[in-house]
């Protein structure tokens, strides 16, 4: 039985620990809001605010980094000098701290067409949904097997994992399948060419080159 921790709600809701699989944990997600990870805001108009997770991983480097300092210097023995090291730790969990600690918001609005992604109340992007999409992502390791994660990423967006390396490809398609179709986004398979993608917008021009081929058939099938 998978131990759920209810701390990491709102802008951390990405950061959840949790003891079952990735895809368990990840339906368990959506049965309580079936836009996970978004918010509705207005009808078609999704919402998500979040903290990148280099944001915790930053506190814990420069948090332990500091505390084995203060260790090392009080016991400092032997001739082999590792200050540097803790010095190193603790300017680099620091870097990530202040580098990560902007609040971002995600917003996927379908009533305009549109996506856009701020930083700090700051807009950093704006672009067409055909440009944002949530993929399946595999993975290999040493010996062959495949692992396979689930993410929303798109032009100038940070990747965000929704399920990171479960080993089962069924049932991750399945709720990647699903959490396209609610925010209404596209949907890509691990494989570049591949039949399973799921395309719900694309470029103008490829609509106006998929009119001019059916055109083009028709007027060949009435010759």
């Amino acid at each position: 039985m998978g131990m759920k921790v209810s701390l990491f709600r709102g802008p951390l809701a990405l950061w959840d620990f949790s003891f079952s699989s990735p895809e368990k944990h990840l339906s368990q997600k959506l049965q309580g809001n079936k836009h996970f990870p978004f918010q509705v805001q207005q009808p078609k108009v999704f919402v998500m605010e979040y903290y990148k997770d280099m944001l915790w991983k930053g506190a814990l480097l420069f948090s332990t980094s500091l505390v084995a300092s203060v260790f090392y210097f009080r016991a400092q023995t032997g001739s082999q000098n590792f200050s540097g090291f803790f010095i190193y730790g603790i300017m680099i969990g620091l870097w990530l701290v202040l580098s990560n600690m902007n609040k971002r918001r995600l917003i996927i609005n379908h009533n305009k067409r549109l996506y856009q992604f701020y930083i700090k109340g700051c807009l950093w992007q704006e672009g067409p949904l055909y440009q944002i999409y949530v993929r399946l992502v595999a993975q290999r390791d040493a010996y062959g097997k495949l692992f396979y994660s689930l993410i929303i990423n798109g032009y100038r967006l940070e990747v965000l994992t929704l399920a990171n390396l479960s080993s089962r490809f069924e049932p991750i398609d399945v709720l990647g399948r699903r959490i396209a179709r609610n925010l209404n986004l596209n949907y890509f398979d691990y494989e570049d060419v591949s039949t399973r993608h799921v395309i719900r917008h694309r470029p103008p021009d490829s609509k106006k080159e998929e009119e001019e081929e059916e055109e083009e058939s028709i007027e060949d099938q009435n010759v």
